[in-house]
């Protein structure tokens, strides 16, 4: 029995050795061993590392070997403004702690920093891509991690730049704590039960944009500054939680986020800020027997807080904050929103431009939130008069609304039990985003510096 029990123990240390043994380490700087990247591949076994040392090294690698390379102090791969410069095709490849920059600028094959084609379960991070058209692009490559990685777009004009992140077919993916500036897009079609999370999009054409994609996660995501922080369309399943949607601007668009066609979608917790149109929706929910949730969001200051399409349904707002929008909610076209739900359970939404009262101090207001503009009305139906909403036309017409009742339209929406209060979402509630103490000296320092040279000045008038 000892005997037995003694080769088993001897197998077994001897298979342990071979595969340490077989994870070889190649190391690659300017004085060698190895002086190119590609040169370390072609000479790599499969499951080895390969460490790169800091340096330029100009050069277009393709990895087809499972490998894991790891750059030292950032070494810099260049494309020299040609091509794709990284191409990964081997599956459970890890590419970490590069410098990446100079693809080439074709639209129509697609120039990229980093392109996995076929390559599953691989994970690429910590790695910073400039100068380069397309960012990370996934083809075909489930189950893979893009975690912390800093992509800058070439500095071209919107329509003819490359997507920071685009995803084709690669589903079970992870997007996290990545920054996107100045490229097109983050792209996602046909990959579903993804998380996107802690990434941040700016001065781009859409922040977020996908179709086909379902049973996904977006969380604390911030899309600021791009023409539309974020359009989703024909998917199913969406969860949205604490992002900011913000300064999201374009010309005609400037949604914070849009929703086409989509089905049993929750968000919650999210702030879309300073948009043209907070929130805009086109046909979703699209199925019969489906419900979309909105709860606990903060839609203020946007030119227009929620845009329907006519004669959408089965929508549920409820304890969000409408805080200031020039119009809190539009319906194209005119009409009224009466298939959706604006209270449940005796809880409503807070809506700025409220004037009731709240008689027994419970938090909700004694008589109805009526959004009945007639001018309101009157633009939802013929958008050109949009440009007079600031006029003294537009206050006559809502005094005249108001002096004579009878031409009152229907209101858009009816909230029973408006909130008297701004609901607060918890990721701002105190204890997690507590007192600064620079950016309480900043702030008076900033009162202050004006304050004492405008005294200065009148001192010596």
């Amino acid at each position: 029995m000892s005997y037995c029990i003694t080769v088993i123990a001897f197998l077994a240390a001897l298979s342990a050795s071979e595969t340490v043994s077989a994870q070889t380490i190649h190391t690659v700087s300017p004085n060698g061993p190895f002086s190119s990247i590609s040169q370390a591949i072609e000479s790599a076994k499969s499951g080895d590392t390969i460490e790169v040392n800091t340096g330029i090294y100009n050069e277009h690698i393709v990895i087809d070997k499972t490998l894991s390379l790891i750059g030292v102090n950032e070494p810099n791969i260049d494309g020299g403004g040609k091509g794709t410069v990284v191409l990964i095709k081997a599956a459970g490849v890890t590419f970490e702690g590069f410098h990446i920059s100079g693809s080439g600028e074709s639209l129509s094959v697609e120039d990229a920093g980093i392109v996995l084609d076929s390559a599953q379960n691989s994970r690429i991070e910590e790695n910073r891509l400039d100068d380069v058209l397309f960012g990370i692009y996934l083809k075909n490559s489930s189950g893979t991690m893009i975690r912390n990685n800093i992509i800058v777009g070439k500095d071209l004009p919107i329509p003819v730049r490359g997507d920071g992140i685009r995803l084709w077919y690669s589903s079970d993916t992870k997007i996290l704590d990545n920054t996107i500036i100045g490229a097109r897009d983050l792209v996602m079609w046909w990959s579903g039960d993804t998380l996107i999370k802690g990434n941040k999009v700016e001065n781009g054409r859409y922040g977020l944009h996908y179709m086909y994609s379902d049973n996904n996660v977006f969380e604390d995501n911030l899309f600021i500054g791009n023409y539309v922080g974020g359009f989703l369309m024909y998917s199913n399943n969406i969860e949205f939680r604490n992002n900011v949607f913000a300064r999201n601007q374009g010309p005609a668009t400037g949604y914070g986020i849009g929703f086409k066609d989509l089905d049993d979608i929750v968000a919650k917790e999210n702030m879309f800020i300073d948009n043209r149109v907070g929130i805009y929706m086109d046909n979703s929910p699209h199925s019969v027997d489906s419900w979309n949730i909105l709860e606990n969001n903060v839609i203020a200051f946007n030119d227009i807080g929620v845009s329907f399409m006519p004669s959408i349904e089965r929508n549920r707002f409820v304890s969000n904050s409408f805080v200031d929008n020039t119009e809190q909610v539009e319906v194209r076209g005119g009409g009224t929103l009466a298939g959706n739900n604006w209270y449940l359970e005796g809880r409503g939404n807070y809506w700025s431009d409220y004037v009731g009262y709240d008689d027994d101090n419970d938090g909700i207001g004694e008589i109805p939130y009526k959004s009945e503009s007639l001018f309101e009305s009157m633009i939802d139906a013929y958008p050109n008069l949009r440009v007079f909403i600031f006029s003294p036309a537009a206050q006559a017409i809502e005094l005249a609304s108001d002096a004579f009742p009878v031409i009152k339209p229907e209101p858009k929406v009816t909230d029973n039990y408006p909130l008297m209060d701004f609901e607060r979402p918890k990721r701002y509630e105190k204890g997690k985003y507590g007192f600064s103490a620079r950016l309480f000296i900043l702030s008076f320092l900033m009162v202050l510096v004006p304050a004492v040279s405008y005294l200065f000045i009148r001192k010596r008038v």
